[in-house]
């Protein structure tokens, strides 16, 4: 069974991917695209590995969360976090668990939840307000489903790109 990950950027996107170990390499997915990795062994620096993906080396260091790919700057990685794939779940049902997620889309604090687990909503419709230096904003279903989990409790801090709840 793969492992998922969820890795957030610095600009609040959200890439999830799924890795399974095949003998000394890995098989990383995206909703897009297969990449197999084999780490061949460290660089000249500090935080520096050399990697097969896809049958092409690749140098690849990470230096304050910035990945960088043969000396060019991809993408800073603000969070990753590793999730429990569903039992019985396909790759493809992994890797598209986002849907239905709302993330927060800057850090603060949550002030009000308009609803409750169970509740039926309509696309647009508010769910939460956040507070951030004293302006609050309003958090809107992106689409039209019931409330299946709530994740956030009224006063609690999240940053950016926080599971706030999950509509189905």
């Amino acid at each position: 069974m793969p492992k998922v990950y969820r890795l957030y950027n610095d600009v609040g996107d959200l890439f999830t991917l799924a890795v399974e170990t095949k003998g000394d390499k890995y098989e990383i997915k995206t909703e897009n695209n297969t990449y197999e990795v084999e780490f061949k062994g460290r660089g000249t620096k500090e935080w520096e590995s050399i990697v097969m993906v896809n049958g092409r080396p690749r140098r690849v260091e990470v230096d304050q969360g910035y990945v960088i790919i043969d000396g060019s700057e991809i993408f800073r990685i603000d969070r990753l976090s590793e999730e429990a794939p569903k039992e019985g779940a396909s790759l493809e049902e992994l890797l598209k668990g986002k849907e239905g997620e709302v993330v927060s889309p800057l850090q603060g604090r949550v002030v009000q939840i308009r609803v409750k687990e169970g509740d039926a909503v309509n696309k647009g419709q508010p769910l939460l307000s956040i507070e951030a230096m004293k302006s609050e904003t309003v958090i809107s279903a992106p689409k039209a489903g019931i409330v299946k989990k709530i994740n956030v409790k009224p006063g609690q801090g999240v940053r950016k790109g926080d599971v706030l709840l999950i509509i189905e």
